[in-house]
């Protein structure tokens, strides 16, 4: 989902949901699209899906009379999104009325298309009105006249402002590894404020703790090594190698920019965020130390008939001279060759 190039919508309803002003406005038709709105929303759906803040979350359960099962339904098309969408702006006003610390805003759900992905998907999205200055023209005492400015607090965000709360969520036939991309910027307030949204609302969990990340990420990046293994220099793959320990040894990483500033044609970054991308759509995270610490601690190689090679990490540049993809006889596949140097070589039983 990360990453979705062209966003094209499709039917798209909106909701107001002002527990104390307005109360819940519900829609009973979709919103009539001219292009300059389409346009607003699918930018939003969009940076919204490339944010490095949001992370891959889980129904805790599919039930019919839950947010989940409704998203099911909205997605599988046995419920329409006029009355999916009312259910759902039911469900969060309700929850947002018992609250008074959190603002009002319109709920807008639709679906989308995103162009390096094959299904349409459900977008939830809590969109918080802005304070906007608009021109006026004033007098004052004496009669002269000025251009001044009046604030608008019921104004829509525009595209460059990030949302709040959005989720994402892909069909969930059959169930895939993770339910949605999920975005909320309270997360880090105290737990009974911004718990609405994810957990008292959408009934969600983060996909990967710590540990999962930090071992999906690893074995992603080296994944990705492999496949460029015979396509960058041996200088690029050393310092791919000595870059790949460095975020490991990180506290936190930001994989977006850290592939950004790897020392590697751009090719070859395209390739490390497909692999990653594919594998873990979490951008920003810290890393379980203790994880990190066992999975770079030694290196380890496979090649064929069984052949395995295992050392400490800090000796395989003074080990492994050579590795070089030779193609020099027309009538065998091309082959690996390594040159490795060590003072003893024996055979042993495990």
């Amino acid at each position: 989902m990360r990453n979705p190039g062209t966003i094209t919508l499709g039917d798209v309803i909106v909701h107001m949901l002002d527990p104390r002003g307005a109360g819940l406005t519900r829609s009973q038709r979709t919103l009539p699209l001219s292009e300059e709105l389409a346009d607003y929303f699918a930018a939003h759906v969009r940076n919204s899906l490339e944010d490095g803040s949001a992370k891959a979350a889980t129904f805790k359960a599919i039930e019919d009379d839950a947010v989940s099962g409704v998203c099911d339904g909205l997605l599988k098309g046995d419920i329409g999104l006029v009355p999916g969408s009312r259910t759902l702006a039911r469900r969060l006003y309700d929850i947002m009325a018992k609250d008074r610390r959190i603002s009002a805003g319109d709920l807008v759900v639709c679906f989308y298309q995103a162009a390096n992905y094959p299904d349409r998907c459900l977008a939830l999205l809590k969109i918080d009105p802005s304070r906007v200055f608009r021109h006026t023209t004033l007098t004052d005492d004496e009669g002269r006249r000025y251009v001044g400015f009046e604030v608008e607090e019921e104004a829509m965000p525009t595209t460059r402002e990030r949302l709040q709360k959005c989720a994402f969520v892909q069909p969930l036939e059959p169930r895939p590894d993770y339910d949605m991309l999920l975005l909320d910027r309270q997360a880090g307030m105290a737990r009974d404020v911004a718990k609405f949204f994810a957990d008292d609302f959408l009934g969600a969990d983060l996909t990967f703790d710590a540990r999962a990340r930090t071992r999906i990420l690893y074995g992603s990046v080296v994944s990705a090594r492999n496949q460029l293994s015979d396509v960058i220099s041996r200088d690029e793959q050393a310092a791919l190698d000595r870059a790949i320990q460095g975020a490991m040894a990180s506290d936190r990483v930001d994989v977006d920019a850290w592939i950004d500033g790897l020392p590697l044609p751009q090719e070859a970054k395209e390739r490390i965020e497909t692999v990653v991308a594919k594998n873990l759509p979490d951008r920003k995270f810290d890393l379980d130390k203790s994880a990190a610490k066992s999975l770079t601690k030694r290196r380890r190689f496979r090649g064929d008939d069984g052949l395995k090679v295992e050392m400490e990490t800090g000796a395989y540049r003074r080990l492994v001279h050579d590795v070089e993809l030779v193609e020099d006889d027309p009538g065998r596949p091309p082959y690996h060759r390594v040159v490795i140097h060590t003072e003893r070589w024996e055979e042993v039983t495990w």
